[in-house]
């Protein structure tokens, strides 16, 4: 131990002592002590960087546990070297791989940290809104909330007790009063004593309104919405759906906004997208923004019949509700883009490729800049080029429809270069365009754990397309908005049924498990004489 500290003592006053006063062997002693100093510097600068990244991609959490491990194995060997490698002639190439890893490593950090702000920032909470109508009879008086503060109150205790009560309590408290309620025990006990008059109003969590119809068909003909109360509840984190393994489903709402993204405003993209992470399966499934159909508000408005694009002015969850209960399905998540982030990313990736069914030059309604696109591969489309893309309808002769397939085909452009090397040379600018122009109420774990499972397995997803077909028909006044004079005679389409039975069909599919090409599945039904036409 004192030798040892001598020869500390010793070697420290050697590499403060003027090298004017050294023979040549203490030089020569003296370069090499101070070649370990920076070299052992540099190592232990290294080691601290090194357990940074480490830390912040653990805390990412989407690698894949056996990269993580050959990264961490890698990264100690590194190490070692650099460490041994001090105390040969190999010192300047350990030097040089520490400093190496040292700009890879801070650079890899911020890129990192920017991947979980981006994704913190555009992921949805652990706050689940629920939405519970208060519905009465069609006939009845009462129009609003404060017309039923006599009235006795019926709800369903075996599916949502929880929440029903929390907006029996919301509703005592905005009425000032002890409310008089009732419970059933499943759906169609409670739609029958609304009929029956044993209650004069009920509590339905919208969620469950494909349920209730189901049993129920004349539901929504008998009754009518006079309120909905906003019901909060924390999401517990073993009910989340395992999206590793079971089929879910997410509705892309893309508003008519510039700027920041909001929770509400027009919707003119409007796609529902099947997942089957198992079968790595994608059905895109694109619906008109003009089709005219009942609209859930999820406000005191109801439901009325009014444009699909109309829904978004009253939040995701309400445009999210109204394509579930036209699909009769149930989606799990929303994914919310505006302009300006779908301008972004396509210019952050350096421009996209799209392919095009059609020859068409954009109207000038739609952009600024005329924009000729040809049948086949349009390449290097840039933001406002590929929005434009997206945006356009009034030069097709089936207007929505063929916009609808447009913004699948855009969509497959993003991704295919998203998967390309473009995205590591433009990494920052697209977690730049992301965060503030995109929303989702996908919880950041879930996000996560597509990533990291998307990097386990290699294998590629393979994304079908189908668009439902509309029909012209009569303009609308606007039941949702009467006393606006621009759309007292509004342009709509009306839903082609047929489609979105195909429609429901794909996704079923989908969700099953099949694995199949939407076009040569669609064409074999059609040739088929044992199906109907």
């Amino acid at each position: 131990m004192q030798k040892s500290r001598g020869e500390f003592r010793s070697n420290m006053s050697l590499l403060f002592t003027r090298s004017s006063a050294l023979g040549p062997k203490g030089l020569k002693r003296k370069k090499r002590l101070r070649n370990r100093v920076v070299g052992f510097t540099l190592v232990a600068f290294q080691i601290i960087v090194t357990i940074v990244f480490l830390w912040l991609l653990l805390g990412l959490n989407v690698i894949p546990t056996k990269y993580m491990i050959m990264l961490i194995i890698v990264m100690i060997l590194i190490t070692a070297y650099n460490v041994t490698s001090q105390f040969s002639r190999a010192h300047i190439l350990g030097k040089l791989l520490a400093s190496f890893l040292i700009i890879i490593l801070c650079t890899g950090s911020v890129y990192v940290n920017k991947t979980g702000s981006m994704l913190a920032g555009i992921s949805g909470s652990d706050i689940q809104s629920n939405y519970c109508s208060i519905i009465v009879l069609k006939t009845d008086a009462a129009n609003k909330l404060s017309d039923t503060k006599k009235y006795s109150f019926g709800y369903n205790s075996s599916v949502d007790k929880s929440i029903s009560e929390n907006a029996i309590s919301q509703m005592n408290a905005q009425l000032g009063t002890t409310l008089t309620t009732s419970t059933s025990k499943d759906w169609t006990a409670l739609v029958n004593s609304l009929y029956n008059g044993t209650v004069k109003a009920i509590i339905l969590n919208e969620t469950y309104r494909p349920d209730v119809v189901a049993k129920s068909k004349d539901f929504d003909d008998k009754t009518k919405v006079i309120d909905t109360i906003k019901v909060e509840t924390k999401v517990d984190k073993n009910s989340v759906k395992n999206v590793i393994t079971k089929p879910f489903t997410i509705y892309i709402g893309g508003t008519n906004e510039y700027g920041a993204v909001s929770a509400s405003g027009l919707n003119d993209v409007n796609i529902i997208a099947t997942f089957n992470p198992e079968k790595k399966q994608i059905l895109l499934v694109t619906t008109p923004r003009d089709y005219f159909i009942d609209i859930y508000t999820l406000s005191e408005k109801g439901i009325k019949k009014d444009k699909l694009t109309h829904a978004g002015n009253f939040g995701m969850d309400a445009s999210l509700t109204t394509l579930a209960n036209l699909y009769g399905i149930d989606i799990d998540y929303y994914l919310r883009v505006n302009f300006t982030g779908a301008m972004g990313i396509v210019d952050a990736l350096g421009g996209i490729d799209i392919n095009s069914e059609v020859a068409f030059t954009t109207h000038h309604d739609t952009s600024i800049i005329k924009y000729n696109f040809t049948v086949g591969l349009n390449a290097n489309c840039n933001g406002d080029k590929t929005l434009a893309f997206c945006r356009e309808r009034m030069n097709f002769p089936d207007g929505d429809n063929q916009r609808g397939r447009n913004q699948t085909f855009a969509i497959q452009g993003i991704l295919a270069k998203a998967k390309s090397p473009a995205i590591l040379t433009n990494y920052a600018s697209v977690m730049d365009s992301i965060a503030g122009f995109f929303m989702t109420s996908m919880p950041k774990d879930t996000i996560t754990a597509i990533l990291k499972d998307t990097l386990n397995d290699s294998t590629a997803w393979n994304v079908q397309m189908y668009s439902v077909n509309a029909f012209d028909g009569p303009k609308m006044r606007s039941n949702l908005y009467p006393n606006e004079p621009t759309l007292q005679e509004m342009s709509v389409t009306y839903p082609d049924y047929d489609s979105i039975n195909t429609a429901k069909e794909l996704m079923s599919k989908i969700r099953n498990g099949d694995v199949f090409n939407v076009e040569e599945y669609l064409g074999s039904k059609t040739k088929s004489p044992t199906v109907a036409q």
